[in-house]
């Protein structure tokens, strides 16, 4: 995986994901409000993701 493909930012949606590991998303934790980790079947962090991700970033730096 490039450092490019490491995150991905959904303009429609506001919501960006920070690609930390391969594998398929078994279920997912809210860890605060808005903010999501993913978990493989082994209870592996493969994600992040931000819900409404402008609340907190400057979304055009995630542009692709």
């Amino acid at each position: 995986m490039e450092i490019k493909d490491k995150y991905n930012y959904d303009k429609k949606s506001d919501s960006l994901f920070i690609y930390l590991g391969e594998g398929e998303e078994d279920r997912f934790e809210e860890i605060a409000p808005g903010i999501n980790i993913e978990l493989d079947e082994k209870r592996k962090i493969i994600g992040i993701e931000i819900l409404k991700a402008s609340r907190f970033l400057e979304a055009s730096k995630f542009a692709k």
